[in-house]
């Protein structure tokens, strides 16, 4: 059991983490933990994660293994490695988990470059202009030179033998299709630009592959050298656990290891209505070869695909009646919240109410994979729908607590540096978001 002194000592750490600003992130590096290898949505700040888990260091034992059910682009992971934690990371999109993968797998920065160097031979040799992929609506969204570049990109990174390689540029690729498709990158849904916008762009799509490349490598040594000042590279690989795979958490989590330490964000609700990650994902998963991608399900049957099968994606209309009446007993500020909406407007909630459910299974799988006395820091903003402030912290303060897990800490950070959608029709942007630690009870 984990003396009262040491408890003590953790939350005078982690106050003096909330008054000292750093939270808040303002001063963040975009290239910090290979932020910037692809612009997620809604990536946590690694500044901020890392004055957490770096607390976390001083109660919990050398050996500890750190678990991220809803891992997205796999920041808390980076985070929790560099200070020599085992990690598990599972998302229900697998792109997620390609590039938390291309974060985490391999450090052999001369196999990097000898890798970069034999695709840019094999590109710049290319004088086909085959397009080696075809899906509904590819001429919206990609130029018919765009589709010739990238097509070239695609058979040079087909050619690499080495998966660990083969992934890292798979995701650089990914950066490219999200800045060179015809697609707007102020919102994370797909939206098309204005025609003249099209008319008027010239990307060479080649050129930026060849620079984010470049610039990949630079932060993955950047993060090596992290590694390395720490002692935890067993060669060019993480020299603790690291695990990262596809995983549905509101089913399960994929891992027979029981966790000390939890560091999540979990979405703020549906994906439809909140941030669309698996819109994000659409594009570049139609040209990545689905060989590299491990997934059960069609990912690409439609644009939506990955947000309907994420938390809160489908509504089973017969047992929702059900459902709303399990999740007020179970927190009492959702029942608050649900006793102010007028009778004819709570049909617009359905949504918000198949996400908690999903949310409330899926805590049922993280605890159950949790050691006693377990650790968790949750990351989780209040959404807006209707015009009324849905109150998913204390709702998560409530279901924890059903869990015997005892809130043990509690801030607000400002998240103007966390890269999230404009307001959109469904929602207004939010601004601040809670960190939650909580603290399991013991479990025998």
């Amino acid at each position: 059991m984990i003396d009262s002194k040491k408890l003590k000592d953790l939350l005078g750490r982690l106050c003096s983490i909330k008054e000292d600003g750093t939270l808040d992130g303002e001063k963040a590096d975009r290239s910090e933990n290979m932020h910037r290898l692809f612009m997620y949505p809604a990536m946590m700040v690694p500044a901020t994660q890392s004055a957490m888990i770096e607390a976390m260091t001083h109660i919990l034992p050398s050996n500890s293994l750190a678990v991220d059910p809803f891992m997205g682009s796999g920041t808390s992971l980076l985070s929790c490695m560099e200070y020599g934690f085992g990690v598990f990371g599972q998302d229900i999109n697998p792109f997620a988990v390609l590039l938390s993968r291309a974060k985490a797998a391999c450090y052999d920065l001369d196999g990097f470059k000898k890798a970069f160097q034999s695709i840019q031979e094999h590109i710049e040799n290319d004088n086909a202009t085959d397009i080696d992929v075809s899906f509904a609506n590819i001429d919206k969204w990609f130029n018919k030179n765009v589709q010739i570049s990238l097509s070239k990109i695609r058979r040079a990174i087909q050619a690499e033998s080495c998966y660990d390689y083969r992934i890292f540029f798979w995701v650089v690729m990914s950066e490219v299709i999200r800045i060179g498709s015809n697609d707007r990158t102020s919102t994370f849904k797909l939206h098309m630009r204005d025609q003249k916008d099209i008319e008027n762009r010239k990307i060479d799509i080649i050129k930026e592959f060849f620079y984010y490349s470049k610039r990949g490598i630079e932060d993955l040594a950047d993060y090596r050298e992290k590694l390395q000042e720490e002692h935890l590279l067993d060669g060019y690989k993480f020299s603790g656990i690291s695990e990262i795979v596809w995983g549905n958490t509101q089913k399960k989590i994929e891992s027979n290891k029981k966790y000390d330490l939890l560091v999540s964000s979990p979405p703020y609700g549906d994906n439809h209505t909140t941030v669309t990650y698996g819109q994000t994902s659409y594009l570049p998963l139609q040209w990545i070869d689905p060989q590299d991608i491990n997934c059960p399900y069609d990912y690409l049957k439609t644009t939506q695909e990955i947000d309907r099968q994420s938390l809160g994606g489908r509504i089973d209309s017969k047992e929702l009646k059900r459902v709303i009446n399990s999740l007020l007993d179970k927190s009492p500020s959702l029942s608050a919240f649900y006793s102010v909406i007028p009778d004819d407007e709570k049909g617009n909630y359905k949504k918000t109410f198949a996400f908690i459910a999903d949310f409330d299974e899926s805590l049922e799988s993280i605890v159950n994979a949790m050691k006693p006395e377990a650790f968790y820091i949750w990351t989780i903003g209040n959404r807006f729908v209707g015009g009324r402030e849905v109150p998913n912290a204390e709702i998560l303060k409530d279901l924890m607590e059903r869990r015997g897990a005892s809130l043990f800490f509690d801030a607000e950070r400002k998240i103007s540096n966390k890269k999230q959608a404009k307001r959109n029709s469904s929602s207004q942007t939010m601004e601040k978001e809670r960190i939650l630690i909580f603290h399991q009870d013991k479990k025998e």
